[in-house]
């Protein structure tokens, strides 16, 4: 698309360019970090928890929940990281090769250019919502007694938390090189801290503290306290709202479009 093109797609500043909003979508099939990592990876994961489930019936410990019913919230979890932090690979990219500069050349403000990103990446994420419950609940048997406020809170919540995190690494991230890298290590810390690899409930003080009050150990505590619990803790979802201030502060300070 020409600088001429993109400033033909919409008659003012204000109007929402879909034109863009399919170039961007072109360039994420191009490079489906989000796509492969958001849904492929949680997808196979959910099989995976699912066969065990199956071979293995039965409750796990005194917890009254099946495999499958403990780790569906936090696959969703997982799924909504990943998908957060593919946000610098893509974005990062575009400011790279200069794509940001050529669009502020136009009638259009870069930060449509943000904002067809981040609307990619929302219906990554319900897509993500629909196929992992929906899996995990109609070929798996998941048994997932969620109060749709609570649980729809919670995922509200930790959508804002994780994509206001990656819009800092993209802000604070200098290059595509350097980004992927990065949001690996923050990919695996985050995967830890929501309980993928370690349930907190079976470590001790402080670690288990950590785990709970990290930004994916809180939202996966919220999303499972949503799905079996009745609800989540104020204490959980008021530490999903600061962290969303915090680094949406951070990335507003330091972001840049060149």
């Amino acid at each position: 698309m020409t600088d001429s093109q993109l400033g033909k797609s919409t008659s003012h500043r204000s109007a929402f360019p879909f034109e863009l909003l399919k170039v961007q979508s072109k360039l994420a099939l191009r490079e489906p970090y989000a796509l492969l990592g958001g849904l492929a990876l949680p997808v196979a994961l959910l099989a995976l928890f699912g066969f065990i489930g199956k071979a293995n019936p039965g409750n796990v410990g005194d917890s009254g929940l099946t495999v499958i019913d403990l780790w569906t919230p936090t696959l969703l979890v997982i799924s909504l990281l990943i998908i957060s932090v593919s946000l610098p690979n893509t974005l990062v990219r575009d400011r790279e090769i200069g794509w940001l500069r050529r669009v502020s050349t136009t009638p259009l403000h870069p930060s449509r250019l943000l904002a067809a990103q981040l609307i990619i990446d929302l219906v990554l994420a319900a897509a993500a919502v629909v196929i992992i419950i929906g899996g995990g609940a109609l070929v798996f048997g998941a048994s997932l007694h969620m109060q749709i406020l609570p649980f729809g809170l919670s995922l509200v919540l930790t959508i804002a938390e994780m994509f206001a995190l990656g819009m800092v690494l993209v802000a604070l991230v200098p290059t595509q090189a350097v980004a992927q890298p990065v949001t690996g290590v923050i990919t695996f810390a985050l995967m830890f801290g929501s309980g993928l690899w370690v349930n907190p409930a079976q470590v001790g003080d402080p670690l288990r503290t950590i785990m709970y009050y990290s930004p994916s150990g809180a939202a996966a505590k919220a999303v499972v306290d949503s799905a079996f619990n009745g609800g989540p803790s104020y204490a959980g979802l008021l530490t999903m709202a600061v962290y969303t201030v915090i680094f949406g502060f951070i990335a507003i300070r330091y972001f840049r479009w060149e």
